[in-house]
């Protein structure tokens, strides 16, 4: 269900506990400008026609709860990644069989545990 002004005021008469997540979603731009929360509280007031109604410590709620929070979703389209460089371009287009998969129980133990460092060459 779409907040609307009118339900913002129900929400707020009614102390519900959604109402600054709401007054949020609907004046976030307001919120968050620069101007005093007694003055913003007046202007969204004066936008809702219902003097009083929103205070300065629900402004300060609001900017200090959801400042971070994205106030609407919007859905991009899904974009195909681009190829990195050091990839080929036609790696999309290899069949998962032109890939060699190495069994582990071919593998002899003796390679498995060949360790070279800088002092095996020294004697």
């Amino acid at each position: 269900m779409p907040i609307d002004e009118k339900l913002l005021i129900e929400l707020f008469e009614q102390k519900d506990r959604k109402r600054r997540e709401n007054l949020y979603k609907l004046f976030h731009e307001d919120i968050l400008a620069g101007l005093t929360r007694a003055r913003i509280a007046d202007l969204i007031n004066a936008k809702l026609g219902r003097p009083g109604l929103i205070t300065a410590e629900d402004v300060r709620y609001c900017r200090f709860y959801f400042k971070d929070k994205k106030p609407v979703r919007t859905l991009r389209p899904v974009e195909k990644p681009k190829p990195k460089p050091d990839q080929p371009s036609d790696a999309e287009s290899n069949q998962p069989s032109a890939f060699k998969v190495t069994d582990p129980d071919e593998i002899k133990l003796e390679d498995q545990f060949k360790f070279k460092s800088k002092h095996s060459n020294k004697q």
